[in-house]
């Protein structure tokens, strides 16, 4: 496609319409799995006529996204015009945005299985401070979407010297992940956390619980077999059945991790072009994405105690977030996803995290620690609050034996957050600032000081007799909070952030 065609009012493919569908049901799971699943207990343990209703008002929501999807392809179109991308779009309303490719962060190219036969796929541009308002142009030439990809990155220019001389970088392969990696990503991901919590929604819905298991015992005939199994061996053989069927359904649960693991990392490929990041993976539907390294705002290292056992570091490289105050470890606001590289090795991840930011020696930080002191007490003073008359009344009112929660809560409480304390600090190595938490794993973020936006620091007056402070780390993709650092440190990484904002020349988006 030429220049000039590019700056002409463009449709998508049809084929768009199952996208829209797609980010449609996307959406309903994502934001109301537990929700979904108690509906369905609920739907499979009714009555006949309530189960009727039920469906009724399934195919009327599967009419209205239909209905909706058809819409928004209809009233879609897209324009590339003199270093903007400006998109037409909405379906009670018209909305249209225009996008600087300056602004832009990444550009992602997917093919779905069920375009790539045609050629067809899938643009998706995120851009600085636009939290959820990716665009997403579904349903174009492959071929063009690559031409679309390399106009806004060639119009995302830096005025770093140090990016410049990247430029005449060859290209080259930084990672490549096997199966057994994704597999390892799989074990290590919250989705697992994600489905208990929706599983126990089930459990804690009133009757429906009783609903949906005598509905199970209904259809399969449970009371039989139970029957039986006790008439064969006694309670002991009911519940050894019965214990092996929850492991068999808390192992199917990193199974469902796993495969979606490998259904969206398969085949990962990380590159490097002068200053531009590229990762390609997906099993069915192909994801390559790119990201220039002077908009990345932070590295996070997430380490979970899965992944602890394996000795393998999931980072995330995170930009320019729509807000602040998030807290690390946190995704930014909206549904962005972070530039992710799964399941490296601590050695690897140090080597990446030098060639994501240049001069990082992240093996090397030496990590300063809050005032343990301070930071255990005033915790286990919020536990005592309200556990102190609860412990006093059940003691009072049922038994004697309930006076003893206090010191025991108190004890268990307190070997957690002295844990907790082992893994929070703070450092400054080079140019760069660090700051560590966890319990048992830990998320460590890494950031340029000449990126930070604004550093709070907090005292209270107790605090300021100890020469103790809060210290907030206000980034341009999330914020870090420090409690109970000393206040000289405190404001000597003030004093240094600002010395490297004003003094660098780096673009800080």
């Amino acid at each position: 496609m030429s220049a000039d065609s590019l700056h002409q009012w463009h449709r998508i493919s049809p084929l768009a319409i199952l996208f829209f569908i797609g980010s449609f049901v996307r959406n309903i799971l994502t934001h109301g799995l537990p929700a979904v699943i108690v509906a369905f207990a609920a739907f499979m343990s009714a009555d006949a006529v309530i189960s009727d209703w039920t469906l009724r008002g399934i195919l009327v929501m599967a009419a209205a996204g239909l209905g909706i999807a058809l819409l928004q392809y209809l009233r879609f179109r897209y324009c590339i015009n003199d270093g903007h991308i400006l998109v037409r779009s909405g379906v009670l309303h018209r909305e249209e945005l225009d996008i600087e490719f300056n602004r832009v962060q990444n550009v992602t190219i997917k093919e779905p299985f069920y375009m790539r036969p045609v050629g067809l796929a899938v643009l998706s541009i995120d851009t600085a401070g636009s939290k959820s308002k990716e665009i997403n142009l579904a349903g174009i030439e492959r071929k063009l979407a690559l031409e679309i990809r390399t106009t806004i990155l060639a119009g995302v220019e830096s005025e770093s010297a140090t990016v410049a001389d990247r430029k005449d970088l060859p290209a080259g392969l930084l990672l490549a992940l096997t199966r057994r990696d994704i597999v390892i990503y799989g074990l290590t991901a919250n989705f697992l956390l994600w489905v208990a919590l929706a599983i126990g929604a089930i459990f804690g819905s009133e009757n429906i619980t009783e609903k949906f298991f005598g509905w199970l015992a209904s259809r399969y005939e449970l009371e039989e077999a139970v029957t039986i199994l006790q008439n064969e061996g006694g309670l002991l053989l009911v519940a050894l059945v019965f214990g092996l069927g929850l492991f068999l359904l808390f192992l199917l649960l990193p199974l469902l991790s796993v495969i979606g693991a490998l259904f969206r990392y398969d085949g990962y490929r990380l590159t490097v072009d002068g200053e531009t990041y590229r990762k390609s993976a997906g099993l069915l539907t192909r994801h390559d994405e790119s990201l220039k390294q002077h908009k990345i705002q932070a590295i996070v290292w997430k380490q979970n105690a899965v992944a602890c056992f394996f000795k393998r570091i999931n980072i995330q490289l995170r930009q320019v977030s729509a807000g602040t105050g998030i807290e690390a470890g946190q995704l930014p606001g909206g549904g962005k996803s972070s530039f992710i590289v799964p399941a490296v090795k601590p050695e690897h991840a140090n080597e990446l995290s030098a060639e994501f930011m240049p001069g990082c020696q992240a093996a090397s930080t030496i990590w300063s620690p809050v005032d343990r002191r301070r930071y255990i007490l005033i915790k286990l003073i919020l536990v005592a609050l309200p556990l102190l008359p609860l412990s006093l009344l059940l003691a009072i009112g049922v038994n004697w034996k309930f006076g003893l929660m206090l010191p025991l809560g108190l004890m268990l409480t307190g070997l957690v957050f002295n844990r907790c304390w082992t893994k929070l600090g703070y450092g400054v190595n080079g140019d760069y600032g660090f700051v560590r938490q966890g319990f048992i794993g830990t998320v460590t973020t890494i950031f340029p000081m000449f990126k930070v936006q604004r550093i709070d620091i907090r005292q209270t007056p107790v605090q300021h007799r100890k020469g103790l402070a809060h210290l907030t780390i206000h980034l341009a993709s999330h914020s870090l909070k420090v409690p109970y650092v000393s206040m000289h440190d405190a404001s000597l990484f003030r004093d240094l952030a600002l010395y490297q904002a004003e003094s660098s020349e780096q673009p800080w988006y």
